[in-house]
């Protein structure tokens, strides 16, 4: 019993006591709830720096550019997606043909597999009637990773 009451006075030493027994017991009770919490913050560091090694080695998303917009003569675009990672890796792009008031006339998402650390082209082909229409491309800059 003496051990017992040791023990419960050693885990609220750290806390504020008004004097009475009934509050000095509920401070054990929380002081116990700390130590808890702190075995359980202790169990969550190494899950912590698990979590960053894995972020360190998640792909990232690449980026696209449009080279070149459709025309008569050459009836499509092309768009260059560039892979930053170490790895082969394929994107979605998503690309829009617009007319002057940058009203989408067309839209679609293509996929393209990069070499790591590389560059790929897409081409987008316009219809014969869209060209009539057809004043700008235009494409979302980041190229979402799909694997």
């Amino acid at each position: 019993m003496a051990i017992v009451v040791l023990a419960l006075t050693g885990f609220s030493s750290g806390h504020k006591s008004s004097g009475r027994h009934k509050s000095s017991h509920r401070d054990s009770d929380s002081g116990g709830g700390c130590s808890s919490s702190r075995q359980n913050h202790d169990s969550y560091t190494p899950r912590t720096t698990s979590t960053r090694t894995r972020t360190s080695s998640t792909l990232r998303d690449g980026t696209a550019l449009v080279v070149s917009c459709a025309t008569k003569a050459t009836p499509y675009a092309t768009v260059e997606v560039t892979n930053p990672n170490s790895r082969q890796a394929t994107f979605e792009v998503e690309f829009a043909f617009a007319d002057a008031a940058g009203k989408a006339l067309s839209s679609q998402t293509k996929r393209v597999t990069v070499p790591a650390r590389g560059t790929s082209n897409v081409q987008v082909k316009a219809s014969p009637s869209l060209l009539a229409e057809l004043d700008h491309c235009q494409v979302e800059p980041e190229a979402d990773l799909v694997n």
